[in-house]
């Protein structure tokens, strides 16, 4: 019972940095916006990459790891692999997280062509290319946050 409450903690620290990652993600849009078109705006647009990496990758990899372990412990409840017609929760939980997978591969694709973009760059001032390139992958990141929220409800509440 002791394994399995360390890995269900895990897991719902896991859940908990990506909400976090998504919170101060929100925050750097706001200063981004706010910033537009100043020396800072630069720096807002890679905090809030680095946040959302930081985020995703913890959250990611620690659900990854900790949830077919949870599905493997015989000490906790017994919600095996994947018995969908018993957890109709579950199932939706595990199709979302899959969603979730695919849209953070996308994210990683266009963080990552946005922190070349900046690299690039000589200037404080962020250039129209990069600032289009980081709304991308940002929306893409907001997307994936939601989907996170919802997931962390399905796993909370398990409402049906």
């Amino acid at each position: 019972m002791i394994v399995y409450r360390i890995f269900l903690w895990v897991h719902v620290i896991s859940a908990a940095c990506w909400i976090l990652a998504f919170l101060t993600s929100l925050f750097y849009a706001f200063k981004v916006s706010g910033a537009a078109k100043t020396g800072e705006e630069k720096k807002f647009m890679q905090s809030e990459r680095k946040a959302t990496s930081i985020g995703a990758h913890v959250g990611s990899v620690g659900i990854l790891i900790s949830g077919p372990i949870l599905s493997s412990i015989s000490g906790g409840p017994q919600w095996g692999w994947f018995p969908f017609h018993q957890f109709t929760w579950l199932a939706i939980k595990q199709i979302v997280f899959i969603v979730i997978l695919f849209l953070v591969a996308f994210s990683v694709k266009k963080s990552l062509s946005f922190k070349k973009q900046i690299r690039g760059e000589g200037s404080d001032m962020v250039s129209k290319q990069a600032r289009k390139k980081w709304k991308s992958a940002y929306l893409i990141s907001l997307a994936v946050y939601i989907l996170v929220v919802f997931n962390a409800y399905l796993g909370s509440a398990k409402p049906f």
